[in-house]
């Protein structure tokens, strides 16, 4: 199993708790459709030292490192991607990482 973190910060502009709950409803309807996502949760940063680095965190579930790629060029992943998220993003990382099955 591989678990993608991925780390959103947004801008001042997007970094309202309004602007945030946009981006998690929105994440949650989105990744957990796409090709390969096996578990999606979307968390808000919960106090104000994590805020100061990231807003928000994706962790999603894959089978394998093979089924990242085809998720990260699916069209409706490119939309959250491109249309959605950038724009309101100051910066973002993603790691993969193996996990047990469990």
């Amino acid at each position: 199993m591989i678990e993608r973190i991925v780390l959103l910060q947004m801008t001042d502009q997007f970094a309202t708790e309004a602007a945030l709950a946009e981006v998690a409803e929105r994440s949650r309807e989105v990744l957990p459709t796409l090709p390969g996502v096996l578990a999606c949760h979307v968390g808000l940063a919960a106090d104000e030292p994590t805020r100061a680095s990231w807003h928000v965190a994706l962790v999603l579930r894959f089978a394998s490192a093979d089924d990242i790629p085809p998720y990260a060029a699916h069209p409706d992943h490119r939309a959250y991607v491109d249309d959605f998220l950038r724009p309101r993003l100051a910066s973002i990382v993603a790691h993969n990482f193996e996990v047990d099955g469990q």
